[in-house]
């Protein structure tokens, strides 16, 4: 289970904002106390108003100025697990990993052959983003155009040398809701890539927008859609509620055991 934890004044879902040093501290310690596995750190907003209009993004130099104070924080707590860094440009991975040797990078830009020949050279985890807004379709079908784009981006990483490669099918980027949702219904599909699966489906419109609700009052929706893209083989979860997470998941393998035990199946 992977911890969201924003570093950013904007970010769609305001309880994950943590934009000063004791808000960090407090948004990690809590992270960590309850369970998350990983933590995925973000210092430049990428909801879809800012994507969609390349208008309020943080720049460059912000970002590296909010990241790097997360990152002493997180070093100064002496957390026992690993640290992701969530942006798209390469000169702030590249001080990420070399100024505090995070274990990956999550870039929801699909990167290219320069982050590609960056994380191949520390060594570190990468995970690939199917972002429909950016990338060239081929078919005009979600699921086959999101196979196609990962399975190609894959086979150059591992070819470049990245060997640990995490797949995200890029859920709200570029998607309509209905798009999202048959793609999480076919979720399994994406297995034969041979890479883990992450899944960030969290508060995200594909959870409130078809109950006609907002990312502050949707937590059981997002439950939901997560428990079936487990069920559908996603090896990581990316979420803001990292307790209500671990006690779905928990509620959920409980179920499977009683399931697997029965003599009715």
């Amino acid at each position: 289970m992977m911890a969201i934890i924003n570093v950013t004044p904007d970010s769609f879902y305001a309880d994950s904002r943590a934009c000063d040093e004791s808000a960090i501290r407090a948004a990690v310690a809590r992270a960590v106390s309850e369970g998350a596995d990983l933590l995925d750190i973000g210092a430049c907003s990428t909801r879809p108003a800012v994507q969609q209009h390349d208008k309020g993004m943080a720049s460059e130099q912000q970002e590296w100025q909010r990241l790097h104070l997360a990152l002493q924080v997180i070093r100064d707590m002496d957390v026992d697990i690993p640290v992701s860094v969530d942006t798209f440009r390469h000169e702030v991975a590249k001080r990420a990993l070399n100024d505090y040797g995070v274990a990956m990078i999550n870039d929801i830009s699909g990167g290219g052959i320069e982050m590609y020949e960056l994380v191949a050279s520390f060594n570190c985890a990468y995970v690939l983003t199917y972002n429909r807004s950016k990338a060239e379709h081929t078919t005009g079908d979600v699921l086959c155009d999101a196979i196609d784009y990962l399975s190609r981006k894959a086979d150059i990483l591992h070819r470049m040398g990245v060997s640990d490669v995490v797949i995200d099918p890029g859920f709200g980027f570029g998607q309509t809701v209905n798009e999202s949702l048959c793609l999480l219904r076919d979720l399994h599909a994406l297995q034969h890539i041979g890479s883990p699966v992450l899944v960030g489906i969290s508060r995200k419109r594909m959870a409130y927008e078809p109950h006609h609700l907002t990312p502050d009052d949707c937590l059981e929706q997002t439950l939901q859609l997560e428990r079936l893209a487990i069920q559908h083989e996603a090896a990581i979860l990316r979420v803001h509620d990292v307790a209500a997470t671990r006690q779905m998941l928990t509620n959920y393998n409980i179920q499977n055991t009683c399931f697997s035990d029965s003599k009715i199946l």
